[in-house]
């Protein structure tokens, strides 16, 4: 009977071993997968997050460069935003002044607050808006632009208040200039 007895124990731990293998390579598959889209979201700073990317765009509203109106866009001013500014706070503010912005505040996809061209943004406000960016919770409300930047391995979101209700997308060069200013200061 001791020979059935240590049969089924070996069975068993071969079974067992056989389970934890499988599982890790599952666990492993799931790791590399996230690990890919993180470095996907990386290389593209204008890109949303994963859960963007699987709700469908809506295409009716979009047109081509040659029937969309610029005329209400701010023209840019000549302002250098890094050059004799004594902190990131100065740079952002001279960023809001170049791009005609109410505001500018940057922070972390999870809504903590990094920079900021107000000296008291609201906390609230910051964690809604990142919220709102993470989720695609679109359209933003009037006036407010909200894009996203990679920023040393981090995926930071950017609030940009407008004086105009209608501007929502971030002109490419505010999205350099953002990351000039990063760089230069972090």
């Amino acid at each position: 009977m001791s020979g059935i007895d240590s049969t089924v124990l070996i069975l068993g731990a071969g079974i067992a071993i056989a389970i934890c293998i499988a599982a890790g390579l599952v666990a492993k598959k799931i790791r590399n997968r996230a690990r890919d889209n993180l470095h996907k979201m990386a290389l593209d700073p204008l890109q949303r997050s994963h859960s963007v990317k699987e709700i469908p765009a809506d295409t009716h509203e979009i047109s081509s460069d040659q029937d969309r109106d610029f005329s209400s866009a701010p023209l840019r001013k000549e302002i250098d935003c890094l050059q004799d500014k004594v902190d990131i706070t100065q740079s952002l503010v001279a960023l809001a002044e170049k791009y005609s912005l109410d505001e500018i505040t940057i922070a972390t996809s999870d809504g903590l607050l990094l920079a900021s061209s107000l000296k008291a943004p609201s906390a609230d406000n910051i964690a809604r808006y990142c919220k709102m960016y993470t989720i695609n919770s679109r359209p933003w409300p009037p006036g407010t632009m909200l894009f996203g930047v990679e920023h040393k391995g981090s995926f930071l979101v950017v609030i940009a208040k407008t004086k105009d209700p209608l501007l929502q997308e971030p002109d490419p060069e505010l999205v350099y200039k953002t990351k000039d200013i990063l760089n230069w200061w972090i």
